[in-house]
């Protein structure tokens, strides 16, 4: 085998953990919270604090990997990941199982930051110009085998090995991605760039002061003083950060280039489609978990439909993007479908029956699987030939801001709707999922609407554009 397709493999290997970690971890909150007798808000708050770590510190990743390079920068997010997940599937019991299993997730979120800013520029950088696309689809597609197996394989770990065991099994997949890496032989570049600390911890806490004061409004309420404190505290925080990041000869995301409009639409696309698509499979799964009272391997087996119908629709959107020769197409259209697949799978939620919910995950899947990959290619072409390094760091900060957000925004109402000795029992309510999946589909309609209203009527070839 070539050395450089080692490089597909570890980069496949590890975006596979992190798409592996959404499906699998989503699986494992039940049983989670059943064994370490968590309540609903820490239950939540598992996929949460990644998903803030991953978008705070996805700019870190990519200062770091300018300062350090690309590979010494990989290979340590590698071994932060692989560590905090190990580490996750150690979590002792009684009450330091709380503080412990999160700060450890933040950890598995900051290894993520590390490694994914990274993975297409190495591909890109070892394999020539008229191979790199085949090359970007395989890494892709591993990843994609990942997410598509993760339900049933997750769900075969639990019932074997019990919770643990999917944390765990990150380790030796850690180990194959290290092994691959080191096969590949890639060159290491010489330091330059800078490294600093006041951006990176500024992003963090601000964002973590607005995200916390947000999702304690299912706790607080939120007329209460101490969540509009905390919501007033993090706007601000964010409005000095921002201008503290603009202003830097070195800024850690370059937000200049949310001033050109048609990449801007793009963005703002992505955030709102991360946000729906996180929300629709941490509470579908919760749904047919608890609500249902479906085991784990049945669990797995019925998410299958909407994972495999939105792997389908990320391979899908390339091609209908290049037939139309304009991104309104894949963006409405996938749109369009996942709002009708929400709609369709809310309204088969009360009767608790699985087979009328089946045609509203298909058409959500397939719906927002369409838009992601085209979206990122029109984003590429709206900016600078020498911004779309920076153009991907801030297309990926803000798509795990967006499910950050949305879960924290969807787990307070899930929080004010439940019952009280639901919350303290770690169990979610089908009154309760019926509220997440209506946020989330109003997210699919605001999405839809500025797709509508916003996206370019044809692909402008050739433009030039300036921040």
């Amino acid at each position: 085998m070539p050395r450089k397709h080692y490089v597909v493999i570890a980069m496949g290997c590890a975006g596979g953990m992190v798409m592996l970690d959404q499906t699998v971890v989503a699986l494992a909150l039940d049983p989670v919270a059943r064994s370490l007798d968590l309540t609903t808000f820490v239950m939540q708050a598992i996929v949460l604090v990644y998903s803030l770590e991953m978008s705070a510190c996805t700019p870190v990743g990519a200062m770091a990997s300018r300062r350090f390079g690309l590979l010494r920068t990989f290979r340590f997010g590698t071994v932060v990941f692989t560590l905090g997940s190990g580490l996750c599937g150690l979590a002792p019991g009684g009450d330091a199982a709380e503080p412990y299993l999160l700060t450890m997730r933040v950890v598995q979120g900051l290894g993520a930051a590390l490694m994914l800013p990274v993975a297409t520029t190495l591909i890109s950088n070892v394999y020539e110009e008229h191979e790199r696309g085949r090359a970007l689809a395989r890494y892709a597609g591993l990843a994609q085998v990942f997410y598509v197996l993760g339900p049933v394989l997750g769900a075969v770990l639990i019932e074997s090995l019990g919770w643990r065991s999917v944390f765990l099994a990150n380790v030796p997949v850690g180990a194959l991605t290290l092994w691959a890496i080191a096969r590949a032989r890639v060159p290491k570049e010489a330091p330059g760039g800078t490294f600093t600390l006041g951006q990176p911890v500024a992003v963090v806490l601000s964002l973590g002061t607005f995200i916390f004061g947000l999702y304690q409004c299912g706790v607080w309420g939120i007329t209460d003083g101490r969540t509009i404190t905390a919501l007033l505290l993090g706007a601000l925080a964010l409005s000095l950060t921002a201008r503290f990041v603009l202003r830097s000869p070195h800024p850690i995301v370059d937000l200049r280039l949310l001033r050109i409009g048609p990449y801007a639409v793009e963005v703002a696309l992505t955030f709102l489609l991360q946000a729906a698509q996180l929300v629709l499979l941490v509470h579908g799964t919760l749904f047919l978990r608890q609500a249902m009272g479906l085991s784990l391997r049945d669990t797995g087996l019925c998410l299958l439909p909407l994972v495999t119908s939105l792997a389908a629709g990320t391979f899908l959107s390339g091609y209908l993007l290049d037939r139309s020769g304009s991104i309104r197409v894949p963006a409405l259209l996938g749109l369009t479908l996942a709002v009708g697949g929400a709609v369709a799978w809310t309204l088969a939620l009360p009767g608790g029956e699985y087979g009328p919910q089946v045609p509203g995950m298909v058409l959500a899947g397939l719906g927002m699987g369409l838009p992601v990959p085209a979206l990122s290619a029109e984003m590429m072409r709206s900016v600078p030939a020498d911004k779309r390094t920076d153009a991907s760091v801030v297309r990926q900060t803000f798509r795990q801001l967006g499910g950050a957000i949305g879960l924290a925004g969807v787990g307070a109402a899930v929080l004010g709707a439940n019952a009280d000795a639901s919350d303290q029992a770690g169990v979610i309510t089908a009154s309760a999922a019926v509220v997440a999946f209506l946020m989330a589909g109003c997210v699919l309609v605001v999405a839809l609407l500025v797709a509508t209203v916003k996206l370019p009527r044809a692909r402008t070839r050739g433009r030039s554009a300036r921040p």
